[in-house]
């Protein structure tokens, strides 16, 4: 048997009236007028109190309460002459009810400042070609459209943009998708890149039309950091051959890559915003990957447990709603 909430001697509203089991009830019974009651009674511990503070009779209080009960199933509170006091089962209804009323300020409080104008500050991160291609002239025009919102910008590769947003240390997070995600993380689509094979004029792959990165795991590649996202993405899709992706040469940055393919050294593979059209175009060219993997969609990282700012939202919602557009 359950044991009962109240303390010996005292019985239940109705042993009839249980707590219910579908909760459309609750949505339909309770409402947040008699919710506020039920805190001030609990911090006043006095009903006729609670009364003068919300300015109602306290016989409105009193049926309001009673009410309450009735929904529950539940007595809540002891009535005597010095005041009240919860019952067990009081006690966890107040605890849930200082929630609800402080989610309720929270609310109140963020739509207010879209009445006075988005405010607020978002720490970015992003990756390098996410900030080349795209992000820098969407964020571009997000500031103009809502000069009241700050943005500390960062750049990173794909890992370090994940452990940014995950930590807490960035408020959003913009990069290639995780190949492994985390729980803790929503992950919502930004825009499409493309992996492109970057190519000096007089390497033999330059009259290509397309290439398969099958093609390119035999020629002499140069590689970008070990953690960034696109070298992962490379490694994986090389073990789906069984083949390891192995450069002849490693750098930190897009911008040495091509170096090294301007002196004729090898092949980098890069995201094709990271490729300006007029750079070196006598001297380098740029040969699209066929393979599905290599057309990937960057994507926006903001902890997937709320809630978040105002200032956040609306950077978000404006960021997907660029890709739509």
């Amino acid at each position: 048997m359950m044991p009962s909430l109240l303390p010996p001697g005292t019985s239940r509203v109705d042993r009839s009236r249980i707590v219910p089991t579908n909760v459309r009830t609750w949505i339909r019974k309770l409402d947040l007028m008699t919710l506020r009651l039920f805190a001030s009674i609990t911090e006043e511990r006095n009903i006729g109190r609670a009364a003068v503070r919300e300015s109602i009779a306290p016989s409105a209080v009193t049926k309001r309460i009673q009410q309450l009960e009735d929904t529950l199933g539940f007595r809540l509170m002891y009535r005597d002459p010095k005041g009240t006091r919860l019952t067990a089962a009081g006690a966890i209804v107040d605890s849930h009810v200082k929630r609800i009323l402080a989610a309720v300020d929270d609310l109140h409080h963020e739509l207010g400042d879209f009445v006075e104008g988005v405010q607020g500050h978002v720490r970015l991160w992003a990756n390098a070609s996410a900030l080349v291609e795209y992000l820098a002239e969407d964020l571009g025009t997000f500031s103009r459209n809502f000069p009241s919102v700050t943005l500390d910008i960062d750049e990173g590769n794909s890992t370090e943009v994940e452990h940014a947003v995950s930590s807490g240390i960035a408020d959003v997070g913009i990069c290639a998708p995780p190949l492994a995600p985390s729980p803790k993380l929503s992950i919502q689509p930004y825009r499409t890149d493309r992996l492109v094979a970057v190519v000096s004029v007089l390497h033999p792959l330059a009259n290509a039309e397309k290439l398969t990165f099958l093609e390119l795991l035999g020629t002499d590649l140069i590689g970008g950091g070990a953690k960034s996202g696109t070298t992962r993405q490379l490694e994986h899709a090389a073990a789906q051959l069984n083949m390891k992706y192995q450069p002849k040469y490693r750098v930190a940055s897009g911008e040495a890559a091509r170096s090294l393919v301007r002196a004729g050294l090898g092949v980098s593979i890069q995201p094709s915003g990271m490729v300006w059209p007029y750079e070196d175009a006598e001297r380098v060219r740029s040969v699209p990957i066929v393979d599905k993997w290599a057309e990937r969609d960057l994507c926006i990282l903001t902890l997937a447990a709320g809630p978040h700012s105002v200032a956040l939202t609306a950077l978000t919602t404006f960021l997907t709603e660029t890709r739509n557009s």
